[in-house]
């Protein structure tokens, strides 16, 4: 026969367990590649710091706004203008510097997946606090709500979340 309510509930409360951890396992197969925005999870140290969570977005907005400023590893400058590609031409014969994205007036950030408000709020303060006088515009392809982040986490092709909002 049949299995109990008490059975099918557990099975359906595991399956959709299983397929959130499996969610969260492709989201940072595809970061993997990254050398500098690879994890989100920080482990802390063992006797004074206790492991923590750091969101992607707020790292790449903490590099930008570096006032060390090193080389962005995983942010790539794309040549738009002729002065640019001159630049990138003779940046094979001598040292020429590419252009850091904390130098601009404007920072323009587009989160393919979705932002949501908490997200473009810890961005604007972020900036604010380590780059005053910048402008920041945070665009994306949807607004996140706490109720679409959850459907996200059991879209059947969760790397294409546009499809499913």
């Amino acid at each position: 026969g049949c299995d109990s309510s008490l059975n099918l509930t557990s099975q359906k409360v595991t399956d959709a367990v299983d397929s959130i951890f499996q969610s969260l396992r492709d989201i940072s197969r595809v970061r993997m590649h990254m050398k500098q925005f690879n994890s989100v999870h920080n482990p802390g140290s063992n006797t004074h710091q206790a492991a923590s969570y750091k969101p992607l977005l707020k790292q790449v907005v903490e590099e930008i706004c570096n006032p060390d400023r090193p080389d962005p590893v995983d942010i790539e400058h794309i040549s738009s203008g002729l002065t640019d590609l001159l630049k990138t031409g003779f940046s094979m014969f001598m040292k020429v510097n590419r252009p850091h994205p904390g130098d601009h007036p404007l920072v323009i950030i587009f989160m393919v997946g979705g932002v949501s408000v908490s997200e473009v709020k810890m961005v604007k303060d972020l900036v604010a606090t380590r780059k005053p006088g910048t402008q920041v515009m945070v665009l994306s392809s949807v607004l996140l709500t706490p109720h679409s982040a959850v459907e996200l986490l059991f879209a059947p092709d969760r790397l294409q979340p546009d499809t499913h909002i």
